[in-house]
């Protein structure tokens, strides 16, 4: 059964703080006039990169008083990046636990857990949900859709949840895609191959066309397909390269000026994902019961089920905004649905629960052999939010607004027998009947008041103070069909609801001494709303409540020679209270969320992001991070029972990205540009709390990704690209407990591509 891993810490004190701050903070405004700075307008830095994360309008990340990391669309572009794992690897604080191609759980300052998601994902403006294997383990399975034709990808660290409330505990990413323009016509196509040393070819086919309507409205249409090539064998079914993915998906956005001072603008996304499920290989041997599963090889597998991830995601939307002078009135409506079936092996099962029967510790009853989890599960979420940010011309400003959302989740899970020859499910008959099943329906339903409001004492200083109240609802209905392993009969519905209300605060205080330093410090609160638990065994809790935390930090904004040199940096401490963590039955066969009582867990970290454009054509980047995240308190319902003091598991110590993009003419007509992207994972020391699962923790990697773009102006280019130039067998995630072998995800080998773009 799924996993719920955890990070890392780094002990930080406020003198720290203020030494730190104060040598990033140290006179740029006297550097402005020295070296470079006293080149030209023309030799100046980029423009400033605009961002809309605090609701309040466009504003620059160097005057935005909180820790973001941005990925520019050039950015995006240079690096390759497709999916949601290659942003990860760009930004620093924003990591992930990779299972595969829509299989992602997301983490920022390795907050991640048991129950709904920590981290809120939106594309646009709209609001995404994870589907797990329960309607109470949202964290896993994000929405994961192609990234391209995207303006920018933002990266909000720390809690957002007076803005954008309960997944937003420990921060948010948004994916925001290119506007359809009235102004003109335009459209894009790109087509790329690539090989995959030891694997199958992979290639994309992507197309977008911005078609004026009127001197007043647009629409923006983007198509693709996109086939990542396997590199991963089951040699139990001879199939080579299984953990293939496919991508078909279609992005309608329109804008319409419907006044002088309102505009309607929507944006709808299709996507159909088909892959084999998490590329897993099997290169240890593994004890399960009393049988030892034996190592196959680092990219091989020998499980008896063809695994099967299935994914349509509908994510559509539609926003109102009329400005009414001294403020701006937003009215937003969105619409997700998301239907998946995932099969995966569960073979080890039937071996665990027979060395418990020879022990005496389970009925003697008929077990399996070979075993597929399936599950169908279907998603929808509506929300609807209205809010007004004021632009007044005096000290005082204010954004507040209310939302309402609700989510309706349907599951059904199956145990059913397999054949291994074929690795197919057997159909269930009277001969052969399943070993468990059964439905569920979790309808979850939020209403919330919200406000943010600022006030500037001076051109220098100003305050803000912000608020959330919100009320969670949850009615959930457990049906059984089939009882575990057979055991009994399967009994009458299970009707849980929860009903929760809470209100939690934000401060905030930045100073600017010049133009080019903001200095800034907050306390801000997150949380998550609790939940019911799908019961597979009588053991398991009902319900679990919600968990919240306090971040406090501090951190400066700089800029250097006429924004050649940007330099960020933050540092923040994390209180994580009443810690919604997973605790495990039967040593790790089953699952339940349940509630550390208190302070229960901390996180502690440093991030910096630099940009400098030290000469005309040469772009350079590193965005890096430091922490520690642990434990407070023991935690003896957890299999390992980590005591107070242990790091969380499954984050790295540290990540760092670094990035250099030169671009030159060599004609009148034809430009060049050279790109490297070096990305470095610290050491994860924990994947699994037991020391018996914890055999195989990933180590250190650095991956080293390079291209060649040749370009004729804004019309065409061709690149040649090298992803893991130096052909690195990174380890991304292991996987292992008592009815699992031990998995490994490796990063794909190096990888050599040619991509054609032509604009037109």
């Amino acid at each position: 059964m799924s996993k719920f891993l955890f990070s890392r810490e780094i002990n930080l004190s406020c003198a720290s703080i203020a030494v730190v701050a104060g040598l990033l903070a140290a006179s740029p405004a006297a550097a402005q006039g020295a070296g470079p700075a006293a080149a030209t307008a023309e030799d100046d830095g980029p423009a400033p990169i605009i961002v809309t994360a605090n609701k309040r309008g466009n504003e620059t990340v160097q005057n935005t008083p909180s820790s973001i990391g941005v990925i520019t669309a050039e950015q995006l572009a240079s690096k390759n990046i497709v999916n949601f794992d290659d942003i990860t690897r760009n930004v620093a604080g924003l990591n992930v636990i990779n299972e595969g191609p829509g299989l992602n759980t997301i983490m920022i300052r390795g907050l991640v857990g048991a129950g709904e998601s920590t981290v809120g994902l939106y594309y646009d403006n709209l609001p995404t949900s994870g589907s797990g294997e329960s309607a109470a383990l949202t964290s896993g399975r994000q929405t994961d859709l192609v990234v391209w034709d995207a303006a920018r990808v933002e990266v909000l660290r720390g809690p957002q949840s007076t803005l954008y409330g309960s997944s937003a505990l420990a921060g948010v990413v948004r994916i925001i895609s290119n506007e359809a323009d009235p102004s003109g016509f335009a459209g894009q196509a790109d087509f790329s191959a690539a090989t995959i040393k030891e694997g199958s070819p992979s290639w994309s086919v992507k197309g977008m066309v911005n078609l004026p309507l009127s001197e007043k409205a647009a629409i923006r249409v983007v198509g693709y397909q996109v086939h990542t090539g396997g590199f991963v064998d089951d040699v139990q079914h001879g199939d080579k390269n299984f953990n293939k993915a496919d991508q078909t998906g279609l992005r309608v956005n329109t804008k319409f000026e419907l006044g002088e001072a309102t505009t309607l603008t929507s944006q709808l996304y299709v996507q159909r994902l088909e892959s084999a499920g998490a590329g897993f290989s099997r290169p240890w041997a593994s004890p399960i019961g009393l049988v030892t599963f034996p190592a196959v090889g680092e990219l091989q597998t020998d499980a008896a089920t063809k695994g099967v991830f299935n994914d349509t995601t509908v994510l559509a939307g539609a926003t109102l905004e009329h400005d009414f002078g001294p403020a701006v009135l937003t009215l937003s409506q969105s619409y997700q649905h998301r239907k998946n079936l995932a099969v995966k092996d569960n073979s080890g099962m039937g071996h665990f629960f027979r060395f418990l029967q020879s022990i005496n510790a389970f009925p003697n009853v008929p077990t399996p052999n070979d075993l597929a989890f399936i599950q169908n599960q279907s998603l929808e979420l509506w929300n609807t939010e209205a809010r007004v940010a004021t632009k007044f011309d005096g000290p005082f400003n204010l954004v507040a607004g209310v939302m309402y959302q609700t989510r309706d989740t349907e599951i059904e899970n199956i145990l059913q027998d397999v054949d291994r020859v074929s690795g197919l499910t057997i159909p269930a008959s009277a001969a052969n009947p399943i070993w468990f099943q059964r439905s569920a329906t979790f309808k979850l339903k939020q209403f919330a008041a919200f406000g943010e409001a600022n006030f500037k004492f001076s051109d220098k200083f100003s305050v803000l103070a912000g608020i959330r109240y919100f009320n969670a609802k949850r009615d959930d209905v457990l049906t059984p069909i089939v009882p575990f392993l057979r055991l009994g009969v399967a009994g009458t519905p299970d009707q849980l609801s929860s009903n929760e209300n809470k209100a939690i605060f934000k401060f905030e205080a930045d100073f600017k001494p010049t133009e080019h330093l903001m200095l800034y410090a907050s306390a801000s609160q997150g949380y998550r709303v609790g939940g019911t638990v799908l019961k597979v065994v009588p053991e398991l809790p009902d319900a679990y409540g919600p968990d919240y935390t306090w971040n406090f930090e501090a951190g400066a904004k700089t800029e250097w020679f006429n924004r050649r040199l940007t330099a960020n940096i933050a540092l923040y401490h994390i209180n994580w209270y009443d810690t919604q963590i997973s605790g495990e039955f039967y040593n790790g066969a089953f699952e339940g969320i349940l509630n550390c009582e208190g302070l229960c867990a901390r996180s502690q970290g440093i991030e910096i992001d630099i940009n400098a454009r030290p000469v005309r054509g040469l772009d350079l980047g590193f965005s890096g991070t430091v922490f520690k995240a642990k434990w407070l308190k023991a935690q003896p319902a957890m299999n390992g029972s980590p005591a107070a003091g242990t790091q969380f598991a499954d984050t790295p110590r540290h990540t760092f990205s670094a990035y250099a993009n030169y671009e030159w003419d060599i004609s009148d007509d034809f430009q060049m540009a050279l790109t490297a992207n070096v990305q470095n994972s610290g050491r994860i020391a924990f994947s699994d709390y037991r020391p018996q699962y914890n055999l195989h923790t990933p180590g250190a990697y650095t991956m080293v990704d390079v291209a060649a773009t040749l370009s004729k102006g804004d019309r065409w280019s061709t690149k040649l690209f090298v992803d893991n130039l130096f052909d690195k067998r990174a380890l991304y995630n292991v996987t292992a407990d008592s009815v699992t072998p031990f998995s490994a995800l490796y990063a794909t080998p190096r990888t050599i591509g040619l991509e054609l773009s032509v604009k037109y």
